[in-house]
């Protein structure tokens, strides 16, 4: 490493800074894909259930006189 010029530096951690934000987007990008598949899961979910709660609900009858 003791050869290394100054451009050698530069481009190294230019390299590994270019690396490392592409790395934190990809991961934050994957982290609101994530979270957007649970939100839908979620709100299905809880339309299933509002669902099966209306038809397992029965009416009830009017008393007969």
């Amino acid at each position: 490493m003791g050869d290394w010029d100054g451009w050698t530096l530069v481009l190294l951690i230019t390299g590994g800074y270019v690396a490392v934000v592409l790395l934190v987007r990809l991961m934050l990008r994957r982290r609101n894909q994530l979270t957007e598949q649970f939100r839908q899961e979620v709100a299905k979910e809880k339309a299933r259930r509002a669902a099966a709660e209306a038809a397992s609900v029965k009416p009830s009858r009017p008393k007969a006189d």
